[in-house]
């Protein structure tokens, strides 16, 4: 055992515009506050549009797609180059999913290592991570582990030279 956790919070970037402006965060794992989310007093999305969130174990890439009604025969899950497709049969629900993590690694998606479960009007999607990528977070959590974390207001070890 390593000691990393269950479940992975939040992975988040903020890409620079090419006219230099601040963008908005882009979850890639985990979501946004309700209030982050929110942009506009006007317009904004329906409460009973399905919600992809990803939620990443220690073994596996995985994904919730929240409220999905229809029972698990109806679902058609394929493999395309790098992305996941889910279809409906009814043809009531798409979506495509990537995994950055893999795209970085040029690593190709195998469509023998996606699961997926449906319970309480969730639909389950989890991918496999391979073996190198488990390495290469085992190591990164290795050396994340030898850094010594400063506390609230402890700027000392951060002063100008």
């Amino acid at each position: 055992s390593s000691g990393i956790n269950a479940e992975y919070g939040v992975r988040k970037w903020k890409r620079a515009s090419t006219i230099g402006r601040k963008s908005d965060w882009e979850y890639e794992i985990g979501c946004p506050p309700l209030s982050a989310s929110m942009k506009s007093d006007l317009m904004w999305e329906s409460s009973t549009s399905p919600k992809v969130y990803r939620q990443d174990t220690k073994t596996h890439y995985t994904w919730r797609i929240q409220p999905l009604p229809y029972p698990l025969s109806n679902y058609k899950i394929s493999v395309e180059n790098s992305t996941i497709f889910v279809r409906t049969e009814n043809k009531k629900y798409f979506k495509k999913l990537r995994i950055e993590d893999m795209d970085r690694f040029e690593l190709p998606l195998i469509v023998k290592h996606v699961n997926c479960a449906h319970a309480n009007s969730t639909l389950m999607i989890s991918y496999e991570k391979p073996k190198n990528v488990l390495q290469l977070e085992q190591a990164i959590y290795s050396e994340l582990c030898k850094v010594k974390p400063i506390q609230d207001g402890d700027m000392d070890s951060c002063k100008q030279q």
